[in-house]
C-alpha cells in the first residue's frame, strides 16, 4: 500500500508534509504509518486521502470500467 499511496501523492503533486497534518501526524509519523506492516489505513483514512488529493475512492467493474460504488465523507459520518 505504501507504493500506491506514495504514487498517488506524487501524481497529485502532494507530499507527506502536505498530508500528514490532516491526519494529525508529523511527516515522520505518517511515513511510519506507511511503512508499518501492522498499521493499516482504514476506510476513513482512505476517504480522507482521496479528498485531500482531489480523487475518489471507488470500486470499478473490471469489464466495463464503470464505477459501481464510490465513497466520500458522507459515508464516514454514517
Amino acid at each position: 500500500m505504501k507504493k500506491t499511496i506514495k504514487a498517488l501523492l506524487e501524481l497529485k503533486n502532494k507530499s507527506q508534509v502536505d498530508i500528514a497534518p490532516e491526519f494529525s501526524m508529523s511527516k515522520e509519523s505518517f511515513n511510519n504509518k506507511l511503512r508499518s506492516a501492522e498499521t493499516r489505513f482504514n476506510l476513513s483514512d482512505l476517504v480522507k486521502l482521496a479528498e485531500l488529493t482531489g480523487t475518489q475512492l471507488s470500486f470499478t467493474d473490471k469489464e466495463t470500467g464503470k464505477i459501481l460504488v464510490s465513497f466520500d465523507n458522507e459515508d464516514i459520518k454514517k
